[in-house]
Order: structure tokens, then sequence, then C-alpha cells
């Protein structure tokens, strides 16, 4: 089964932590309300999204669940690699040779869509 060191939970915290107003802004959802959901304080998530607090493990399980309870969000999840194959495996207690389940069909246009936002955001800075 996939293990995850460490240092790879803490980079996948901070790469969840750059999608974190991307993905509550795909819910439609304040921080009050996004943290009502995840079980955290709308101060936690202010803090984390404007780096004063750094999301843990815990938080990023607790906001994995609502985001692949969601199909927008588990669509941009997929769309955009976050988090990746590991993850995935670990999450399913999968061995590495074993390819993660995958039950969400991408549409085309969205990983486009996607894509032809993150090169805008890059361009303005």
């Amino acid at each position: 089964m996939v293990e995850l060191s460490r240092e790879e939970k803490k980079q996948l915290c901070q790469e969840l932590t750059e999608h974190l107003p991307k993905i509550r802004k795909l819910l439609n959802l304040t921080q009050a309300e996004f943290g009502d959901m995840t079980g955290l304080s709308r101060v936690t998530i202010s803090q984390i999204e404007g780096g004063k607090v750094k999301l843990t493990w815990l938080h990023l399980n607790a906001i994995m669940f609502i985001c692949v309870s969601n199909i927008r969000t588990k669509e941009y999840l997929y769309a955009n690699n976050i988090l990746g194959t590991r993850f995935l495996q670990f999450v399913q207690c999968k061995d590495e040779n074993i390819p993660p389940d995958t039950n969400v069909t991408v549409r085309t246009e969205l990983i486009k869509a996607y894509q032809d936002m993150l090169a805008f955001q890059k361009q303005q800075g």
C-alpha cells in the first residue's frame, strides 16, 4: 500500500492551500459557509488563504471530503491534477503499481477552460 511521508503530506497541504480560494468560489461559499462545511472556523479559513496559518493534514482531509462530494470541485481537482496519483492511491489503499480508481469523467471543455484560466492568471502575475 502507498505510504505518504511527512514531507509528502506537507507538500500536498501546500498545494491544496494554493487552490483553496478557487475551490471555495467553485462552491459559491463564503469563508464562514465553507468553514461550517469543513468543521473549520471562518477565521481559520481566512488565515489559511492568507498564508498566516498552514493547512494541516487534518484540514486537507476535511476539505477533500467536501471537494469529492461536489462534481464542480471534483472535476477541478482531476482536471488540474491536484494532489495527484499517490494521494489517490494512499486514500484508496492501493499499491504503487495499481492505478487509483477514478469515477469522474472530466469534460474536455472543462479541462481546456481550466488550463486557459491558469494561463491567463500566470500572465496577469
